[in-house]
């Protein structure tokens, strides 16, 4: 795993430090062995994410989007972190899937001080078979003008097959959908039909950490 570069706090945190916080998420999430997520078996950093006040996971549906506001970072460039794992199905070569994203908006201690919320509670936002996007929200590809979001979809499907072929052990497409003020949205190929999110909230309410699964119901 490789910290990225830019403006959060947390792209300058130790590897050490970052790895046992995604794991950290890891068994959050997963404590009880119920929530049907398949475990990450490696994280890397994939980049970093063009934030503008909110933060919205979900699966290019105009409908069932979960948006995630009150950010510690109000806007900005946020490094995005990936756990993926070999997918081996019954016929062909294994693929990287993911089955968690997190977003630190601060380092580590901080996250960790923080109250760890737990998930939608029920609300599930609106699924993409086999893909998970995560952008903020004025950067969906559905709502900036002039953008053909079928058309993204289709181009990061490309990336992401072509990335299959290749064996690739990080594999997602990076779609610009804004490019005069940098808007961009991340592609993640999944398994699971459903998604969630997770927050990390300080007393004052205070978004300081995201953490996105894909999985099934159990």
């Amino acid at each position: 795993m490789t910290a990225a570069k830019g403006s959060s706090p947390s792209a300058a945190t130790p590897a050490a430090a970052m790895d046992a916080l995604l794991w950290r998420w890891v068994e959050h999430v997963n404590r009880d062995g119920e929530t049907g997520m398949v475990r990450p078996e490696w994280f890397v950093c994939v980049g970093e994410l063009e934030v503008a006040e909110e933060v919205t996971w979900f699966g290019m549906a105009t409908q069932g989007r979960w948006v995630h506001s009150g950010l510690l970072t109000g806007s900005g460039r946020v490094p995005v972190y990936a756990g993926f794992y070999w997918s081996r199905g019954d016929h062909g070569p294994a693929v990287a899937r993911v089955g968690m994203v997190v977003l630190p908006l601060a380092e580590p201690d901080r996250i960790l001080a923080a109250e760890w919320g737990e998930g939608y509670n029920g609300y599930e936002p609106a699924p993409l078979d086999g893909y998970a996007v995560l952008c903020s929200s004025p950067f969906e590809p559905g709502h900036v003008r002039g953008r053909d979001a079928e058309a993204d979809l289709h181009e990061a499907k490309r990336i992401i097959a072509a990335g299959d072929a290749a064996g690739r052990r990080i594999n997602f497409a990076e779609i610009v959908t804004d490019p005069d003020r940098g808007g961009n949205a991340l592609f993640f190929p999944v398994e699971g039909e459903e998604r969630n999110g997770y927050e990390a909230l300080e007393e004052d309410g205070t978004v300081v950490c995201l953490a996105f699964l894909s999985y099934d119901f159990g």
